[in-house]
């Protein structure tokens, strides 16, 4: 009978110790709050409820229904409760598309739609989801990117979360909650390296080939595994993994550039962004948001040079983020800044007259296109390109105006503003410049011999004249005989015998412009005395 008993004792021994965990074994340590008793937290936190005694027993509970708040419990993390969770789509923007594990249907992502083990997300070209997990931890998602959920637990409401998914191809940017025991668990996988994190802020890249992998640490420090080996990068570092082999020894990311003068509100489509040139870049990174997370982008680009141009996006808040790309793909830590657009209505362009276009004695007619923006235009003309003195200032839905309302000489400044149905104005458009100049007098030649010669002359009416000068044997000028130019209001030309000539002038002014031909002069011959000479001649001969 003894012997029996000492048989039952020593299978109890073993049988609790079975039950023990040794020293190593990893545990979740949790703080009593008052009204904690072990049989509720057991059913609330344990996977069977049944193994209070147990906790009762490693932890040395001398009151299990009566814990001393302040107190502590370890928990092997065997013997917590674990539970599928969801992911959630959190935001959107653009286009993608899940694949359900179950079924393998495939549907159009939503804000808010649920995201289970096994599912597969594809974004779309300027596309972006972001990711919401159990534990507020957030993932987003580039464009033209495939990110597979290979797992979503939780341990009971103990707020340990295990997540673990995988980036097959494309970018992704991720802010890690810290964790809070020994069961969270955070892995970001691609085709070459796995990466685990807690608490930090860093961004994968994962190749169209899935051979090179490059991972960014913002902040914190992550576990990078590749080829059997694991490198830890800290924040401001990098590395790259090649499939089958280690990382690479972590490199220091690029600084953040800085940003060349914004104003306070861009009133210009397409305005260039500007900053300052990073001596190992090969390429900048620009993405713009709604907000500051940068959850999802509205628009990112890729440029060898150190500017952008905005793309086109409704008037708003944005804010916008740079960074450099070294010579391995590796992008540098970022600099963002917050603009305002307001750029719309957007001002017409302006048609006719072309910009500096003269015009002599008469004022032109103003014409531009229809902005699709615009309701109505305000019309502005001034005789100074900074529009301090204004001739004109009007309201106007039509798209042409005749300056005759304005008529007289000099020179002119005019631009457009956009004005929306509900009475907002736009960005002022584009200062165009005309003028209008007299039209020259026309040159009236006066005639008079001297030295031998006929010297036509003329009024000089300004500076850079010109002068055309023609002389004809018909006062239709079709039989012309004379036709130079001279920059002086004079002409001198041999006289003639015979029948008369004609001859007329007109100005050239320097800009081109010509005036109407001058009034037609008459040119004498002189006196033909040929058949006296004959006369006398045969005169002389006789007398001899």
């Amino acid at each position: 009978m003894l012997l029996k008993h000492l048989r039952s004792a020593l299978a109890l021994c073993l049988f609790s110790l079975c039950f023990i965990p040794s020293s190593h074994a990893e545990h979740w340590v949790y703080t009593v709050v008052d009204g904690d008793n072990l049989w509720n937290f057991s059913e609330k936190h344990l996977d069977k409820v049944t193994r209070f005694e147990q906790l009762r027993r490693i932890n040395n509970i001398a009151e299990p229904t009566r814990m001393k708040p302040g107190s502590v419990i370890r928990v092997p993390m065997a013997w917590i409760k674990s539970n599928v969770v969801p992911a959630r789509i959190h935001s959107i923007t653009g286009q993608a598309e899940i694949e359900r594990a179950q079924g393998k249907e495939q549907l159009q992502a939503s804000k808010s739609m649920e995201i289970y083990l096994g599912d597969i997300i594809r974004t779309g070209e300027n596309s972006g989801v972001a990711i919401k997990f159990a534990d507020n931890s957030i993932v987003s998602i580039f464009d033209q990117s495939i990110v597979r959920f290979d797992h979503l637990s939780a341990h009971g409401s103990t707020g340990m979360v295990d997540s673990r998914i995988k980036l097959l191809q494309g970018r992704l940017s991720s802010q890690v909650t810290t964790a809070v025991g020994p069961g969270s668990r955070f892995e970001i996988h691609t085709p070459s390296a796995i990466s685990a994190v807690r608490g930090t802020a860093y961004r994968a890249v994962a190749d169209d080939s899935g051979e090179i992998s490059n991972i960014e640490v913002v902040e914190g420090k992550v576990a990078v595994s590749g080829g059997k080996s694991q490198t830890l990068v800290p924040a401001g570092f990098g590395t790259q993994v090649k499939a089958g082999e280690a990382p690479s020894k972590p490199k220091e990311l690029l600084p953040p550039p800085s940003f060349k003068a914004i104003p306070a509100a861009i009133r210009q489509l397409n305005w260039r962004l500007e900053w300052n040139k990073l001596a190992d870049a090969k390429a900048y990174r620009t993405e713009i948001a709604d907000n500051e997370a940068f959850e999802t982008l509205l628009w990112q680009g890729v440029s060898k040079h150190n500017k952008a141009a905005l793309p086109d996006l409704p008037d708003g808040e944005y804010y916008v983020r740079v960074r450099g790309i070294d010579e391995l793909g590796l992008e540098g830590l970022e600099r963002m800044t917050r603009f305002v657009l307001d750029a719309r209505p957007q001002p017409p362009l302006p048609l006719k007259p072309h910009n500096k276009q003269s015009y002599r004695g008469e004022c032109p007619t103003l014409q531009w296109t229809e902005s699709t923006d615009a309701q109505r235009y305000l019309l502005e003309i001034a005789s100074d390109d900074q529009f301090k003195t204004v001739l004109l200032k009007e309201e106007t839905s039509a798209r042409t105006f005749d300056s005759n309302a304005i008529a007289q000489l000099g020179d002119f400044y005019w631009r457009l503003t956009s004005i929306a149905s509900d009475g907002e104005h736009g960005p002022v458009g584009v200062t165009r410049h005309y003028n209008v100049k007299p039209i020259p007098k026309e040159p009236d030649a006066s005639l008079e011999s001297t030295n031998g010669k006929l010297l036509a002359s003329w009024e000089k009416t300004g500076e850079g004249q010109r002068y055309q000068v023609q002389i004809a044997r018909d006062k239709n000028f079709k039989h012309i005989i004379v036709d130079e130019m001279t920059e002086a209001p004079q002409f001198e030309f041999d006289p003639h015998s015979g029948n008369n000539r004609y001859m007329r002038v007109k100005t050239i002014e320097s800009d081109g412009y010509e005036s109407p031909w001058g009034s037609t002069q008459v040119i004498e011959g002189l006196p033909d005395n040929s058949h006296w000479a004959l006369i006398l001649g045969i005169i002389a001969i006789l007398i001899i």
